[in-house]
């Protein structure tokens, strides 16, 4: 048998389609040994890329897409390394990069591949040891000691697949179709544009929801999710009120790197901006350092960042994709994105002391700053 270990990089993934810009592969036998290099194929998507994409996420310049083929030049080449019969593919995150394949294929009237495949990602999740990182950057440095020095090449990508695999198997003893043969769950199936799973989400009772003691007194309890009020921003509240003064004084900070959201108007899903009164004022601040402009409006966004809103619904996603389907343009990504870019996360941006606002609480009387409030906090 053979191993394909492959990594695709895409565009963008507007209307739920990917568009394929470079396919990086290596393929080894049972025993990790290297049959074909690492090869990175660099396809013209035939598409713009996504801002995010081509400021945090190009190994190679831009340019040099216009100069290749697209994707149907390489349909045979692919689906012989896909259907061969004696081939199992591998990736990290793999279903992922199914979807990527299928997508390209139905974008061009093209037949998609069948082939059986593993997920890396899947394995080390169920590993006694080292199976806590998420990303294939701190798998490969837990599980190989090893920093990649190109992320985002899908060559390097797919390589670096291998090596935590080869990692895993050494752990085990193994051999590639052996370490395989312990996790059939980790694999799964696609023909056409369906796709099998081997794996599910496992079934059972969900977890009792902890309550947390208060300091207030001994057997005084408190629920754990007891909404904080005092970090809440609904229309008209004290804190809306403030927050549109913010909007209105906040000034870039100076950055030691090149801005990442310049011409850019962007808000978040009401879901978390409603939950989230300090972290948003953070977050605001971020967003105008890196060149980036916070609207309350989603029509006047040109990047909406989508929270889980739960069973309130995301009025800011609807709100877009009626935009999307009157011919407006507008990006929408999970708020993941926005922190990565800015280099946070929901967990270090709820740890932020409590920001001084004290110098906007003068200019305005209380209620007049409160309808005012109301106005200004738009879907």
């Amino acid at each position: 048998m053979k191993y394909l270990f492959f990594d695709i990089e895409c565009a963008n993934c507007y209307n739920n389609c990917a568009k394929i810009f470079s396919l990086g592969y290596c393929i080894t036998d049972e025993n990790f040994n290297v049959l074909h290099d690492k090869e990175d194929v660099l396809i013209n998507p035939r598409d713009r890329f996504d801002w995010y994409v081509a400021k945090k996420m190009m190994a190679y310049p831009r340019e040099i897409f216009a100069q290749q083929p697209p994707f149907p030049d390489f349909y045979e080449r692919f689906r012989e390394m896909f259907e061969d019969k004696d081939t199992i593919v591998i990736g990290y995150a793999v279903t992922n990069d199914v979807h990527f394949l299928q997508d390209d294929c139905k974008r061009y009237g093209l037949t998609p591949f069948t082939y059986r495949f593993f997920d890396v990602q899947q394995i080390y999740a169920r590993q006694p040891e080292n199976n806590t990182a998420k990303n294939l950057e701190d798998s490969l440095l837990s599980w190989c000691g090893i920093e990649p020095e190109n992320l985002h090449r899908s060559d390097e990508d797919a390589y670096n697949t291998m090596l935590i695999l080869k990692a895993i198997a050494a752990y085990h003893g193994k051999n590639l179709p052996e370490l395989l043969e312990m996790y059939p769950d980790c694999g799964g199936y696609t023909e056409g544009f369906t796709m099998e799973y081997g794996w599910k989400k496992p079934e059972g009772e969900a977890p009792k929801k902890k309550r947390r003691r208060s300091k207030k007194g001994k057997g005084e309890e408190k629920k754990a999710t007891e909404p904080d009020t005092a970090n809440m921003m609904e229309a008209g509240s004290e804190n809306a009120a403030l927050f549109v003064k913010y909007l209105e004084t906040v000034k870039p900070k100076k950055t030691r790197k090149p801005p990442l959201l310049t011409g850019h108007t962007v808000t978040v899903s009401l879901g978390y901006q409603r939950h989230h009164f300090n972290e948003m004022l953070y977050l605001v601040q971020m967003i105008v350092n890196e060149g980036g402009r916070y609207t309350l409006s989603t029509r006047a966004a040109d990047i909406l960042f989508t929270y889980d809103c739960g069973e309130e619904g995301d009025q800011r996603l609807a709100m877009a994709e009626a935009m999307i389907a009157e011919g407006k343009e507008i990006e929408i990504h999970p708020i993941k994105v926005l922190f990565d870019t800015l280099e946070t996360s929901e967990v270090r941006l709820s740890r932020k002391p409590k920001m001084d606002l004290s110098h906007l609480k003068e200019p305005q009387e209380p209620d007049e700053a409160a309808a005012d409030s109301e106005e200004a906090l738009p879907v």
